[in-house]
């Protein structure tokens, strides 16, 4: 056992359930709490107690996280969206909130991931590979069709293709603030990829070539991750990273770009523990000092597939 009692947030969506399945099955934690917005939800199969607490953007949402903290002991806090992520950013409680540590990235990881148009600049700045990228309402979209999407936030909502110069002009209109990006192709070479470094520097990746389904993760298959190698390195040593990140590129015909990069942990994270890629497991034993379990990278070709579950609460 690594943690007493860990809370997890947002314990209705598929990654902090993913989390709570792992760390049940790693015997990583004796208590399992949760909270979230609401509790219509599966977590009581999964976590010990779940809270409702406040939406992120909620002023009482700090004082809600603190009282359940206090009420249950917790010793560890894993933020899992990034509205909540960037509320304990923004106060200055990254690393630790009411005396109990944050298990998240590196604060420069952080920042640079929940904006969209500074992961271009940072990577651009280290000649990483990057597509080009605009701020809407500054300037306009180099070439067409184009990506219109969020600066912040998940990715895939409010994103589109652009093709016409009408559709400019209304974004330049609607969408002030957004981004305007490159529109990578060929759409069949989407690659998620995990990358982890450990508080003494040890590296770790894995790259899953995927297909959505519901924005998220459908199905995937495992990759050669050497292509992709000086890049994810490269990432880390611009962010000077400590912890673990989840990289999304497609291999163009220019080589991998980068077009996001998510602060926190992935969708695909349990599809990663299962191939051996442990990246939760590994952040909780490096933030206890602990030595990280070994790592072998699974072989390409293994496929993997998101499934439906029913789960029933008596």
């Amino acid at each position: 056992m690594i943690y007493d009692t860990m809370l997890i947030t947002g314990c209705a969506g598929d990654i902090a359930l993913a989390l709570a399945r792992i760390a049940r099955e790693a015997g990583a934690v004796r208590r399992l709490i949760g909270c979230d917005i609401h509790a219509d939800h599966a977590g009581p199969a999964f976590f010990d107690v779940c809270e409702v607490a406040p939406r992120a953007n909620d002023g009482a949402y700090l004082e809600a996280l603190e009282r359940i903290v206090k009420t249950h002991g917790v010793d560890l806090i894993v933020p899992m969206s990034e509205a909540e992520i960037s509320v304990l950013l923004a106060a200055g409680h990254l690393g630790a909130f009411a005396g109990v540590p944050v298990l998240a990235a590196n604060q420069l990881a952080v920042e640079t991931g929940l904006d969209k148009y500074a992961t271009f600049n940072r990577l651009a700045a280290h000649e990483l590979g990057v597509p080009w990228t605009r701020i809407v309402g500054e300037a306009p979209p180099p070439t067409l069709p184009c990506i219109l999407k969020r600066r912040r936030g998940q990715g895939s909502k409010d994103l589109r293709v652009v093709g016409t110069e009408a559709e400019v002009e209304i974004a330049n209109q609607t969408r002030i603030g957004d981004l305007w990006q490159e529109l990578l192709l060929p759409e069949d070479q989407e690659y998620t990829c995990g990358l982890y470094r450990s508080r003494a520097g040890e590296t770790r990746m894995i790259a899953l070539r995927r297909r959505l389904r519901g924005g998220l993760t459908g199905t995937a298959v495992v990759a050669d991750s050497t292509p992709f190698g000086p890049l994810l390195h490269g990432i880390a040593d611009a962010l000077q990273l400590n912890g673990s990140i989840n990289v999304q590129l497609r291999l163009t015909a220019d080589g991998p770009k980068v077009f996001e990069i998510n602060p926190r942990f992935s969708s695909t994270v349990r599809f990663r523990d299962r191939l051996g890629f442990r990246d939760f497991i590994w952040s909780l034993q490096d933030s206890r000092g602990l030595a990280i379990g070994n790592y072998r990278a699974p072989s390409p070709g293994i496929r993997m597939y998101r499934c439906a579950d029913e789960v029933i609460i008596a």
